[in-house]
């Protein structure tokens, strides 16, 4: 009889689990970090912090998402007196690398702006998904590293996925992976996300963000932000191609 009743409590349990929709999951999340009403606000972070090259070796980066009045991105990286930057804005982009003696910006490749687009939000892509034309799917849950998380799947008009893998604690999404089907190959890209803390403006975003594998091995070292700004003044130069010196 014991047993027959553990068995009933599991499967109402698992039931629980996953009668969850995407919806149920992703309305929490964005409770948990700031609330919609905020979010539905956001159209620009800028945030300024540091790359962990190694021990002592630390190189300033600077990022910027920005949705209005023109959607983009900007990274900068500054190591012994050169600074590498990128930018995309709508449907063009560009790369200026210094580092190997090269003087000249090149143009970012089809693939490149739409590897660059899935992270060209900042309210993020999960944020209001239907209206944007994405499709969500809830996958069930999943044990990253001894805690319990929500596994979402984003698809967006192109094909290409998104893959959440959301705190069921704390409701922050913890790693996101994605995958760009190209004619020849497919591209795999994976970002754990730690150090969550709240704006001045009052959303909840990550502070730390480290690359890794497919398999989970670090891939250099991690993105720490020491400010991240919503809403601030955008210099819109830093996204022009930078003339030939």
């Amino acid at each position: 009889m014991v047993k027959s009743f553990l068995s009933f409590i599991l499967l109402v349990l698992a039931g629980q689990m996953f009668a969850q929709t995407a919806d149920d999951i992703i309305n929490k999340h964005f409770e948990a970090t700031g609330g919609k009403d905020k979010w539905a606000k956001v159209y620009a972070l800028r945030g300024a912090g540091v790359y962990v090259m190694g021990p002592g070796m630390l190189a300033p980066v600077n990022n910027i998402v920005v949705s209005k009045p023109f959607k983009g991105t900007y990274n900068d990286f500054t190591w012994q007196g050169m600074t590498g930057k990128n930018a995309m804005r709508a449907d063009s982009g560009w790369n200026y690398q210094p580092f190997g003696g090269k003087r000249d910006a090149d143009p970012m490749s089809p693939n490149e702006i739409r590897s660059y687009k899935l992270s060209a939000d900042p309210q993020g892509l999960l944020f209001n998904y239907q209206e944007k034309g994405y499709t969500v799917d809830y996958l069930g849950t999943d044990d990253m590293d001894g805690t319990d998380v929500y596994k979402l799947r984003l698809t967006t008009k192109d094909g290409d996925m998104v893959y959440y893998y959301i705190d069921m604690e704390t409701n922050f999404i913890l790693k996101e992976g994605s995958r760009i089907k190209l004619k020849d190959k497919e591209e795999k890209h994976y970002t754990l996300f730690s150090d969550f803390r709240k704006t001045d403006f009052g959303v909840t975003v990550p502070f730390s963000q480290q690359g890794v594998d497919e398999n989970g091995a670090e891939q250099g070292g991690p993105v720490n932000f020491n400010k991240v700004e919503v809403n601030g003044a955008i210099d819109a130069s830093l996204f022009d191609k930078p003339k030939s010196k």
